[in-house]
């Protein structure tokens, strides 16, 4: 079992190493690599991202969404680094990075060695913010959107598209979106992305007549 393991992981690892020279090196379109494995040009973009992502961030023992959002927080990906952070509240649930979970934050002090119970709230390092009926994580993306947590400009928001679930801004998602809408009293599925229609004697529009 583990040497059919083996021999799997090092087939992908001559495939990735193959990808990565056919593109950076020789600049063959993913459709021209896609040609020499028998895969599709989709297939070939995976397995070059995939390559990418290895030499970005090596093998470090947190998943790639970790690793990237702690890079873009600019943190440095290192036990003893993280730990620091932890323990002095510059990583927090729901308060630093936006995107930063309870999940992600269960699994960074597992890595870094950290108990989370030992962890205080970094009430002196960051706004709380009053009572409006909205959760924190609900009001910190508002913030960080630069959106006044208000119902009207939030509606207006919601309107405009600045407020799309799963597009914009980050860490908006569904369950954001559903709690905002009740908030201010409309529902969800009004504010759904739509394509965009033809303006009235565009080419388009004439064409379809």
């Amino acid at each position: 079992m583990s040497a059919a393991m083996s021999q799997t992981e090092s087939f992908r690892a001559r495939r990735e190493a193959l990808v990565l020279r056919l593109r950076d090196k020789e600049k063959l379109t993913f459709q021209q690599i896609g040609d020499r494995f028998d895969r599709s040009a989709c297939r070939a973009a995976q397995i070059y991202q995939a390559a990418r992502r290895k030499i970005q961030f090596p093998p470090n023992g947190l998943s790639n969404r970790l690793n990237h959002l702690l890079a873009k927080a600019g943190f440095t990906v290192e036990k003893q680094a993280i730990a620091t952070a932890l323990r002095a509240g510059k990583l927090y649930p729901h308060c630093y990075p936006p995107t930063y979970g309870v999940y992600a934050h269960r699994d960074l002090c597992a890595w870094a060695g950290v108990d989370p119970a030992s962890l205080t709230y970094p009430s002196h390092d960051y706004e709380l913010f009053y009572d409006n009926g909205l959760s924190y994580r609900t009001n910190n993306i508002l913030k960080y959107a630069g959106i006044p947590a208000t119902k009207a400009a939030v509606l207006e928001s919601l309107k405009n598209g600045s407020l799309t679930p799963t597009k914009r801004p980050i860490g908006y998602g569904k369950m954001t979106h559903a709690e905002l809408c009740r908030w201010v009293g409309v529902t969800p599925h009004l504010f759904r992305s739509r394509k965009k229609m033809p303006a009235k004697g565009s080419r388009t529009a004439k064409g379809a007549k």
